[in-house]
């Protein structure tokens, strides 16, 4: 999957850059939420790290 600015909603990782931006070239999601809650659940990239 390609990078092109996804944001990200774990303030605690540690490639969130500018706030809310992923600063990795390219993110695999380790799982996927769909459904009602999909954008309430943040997706966990498999490069998480906290800071």
């Amino acid at each position: 999957m390609e990078n092109s600015g996804v944001k990200c909603n774990v303030c605690e990782c540690i490639h969130n850059t500018d706030c809310n931006k992923c600063s990795l070239p390219t993110i695999e999601v380790t799982h996927e939420k769909t459904g009602a809650n999909a954008v309430s659940v943040p997706h966990f990239c498999k490069s998480y790290e906290c800071k």
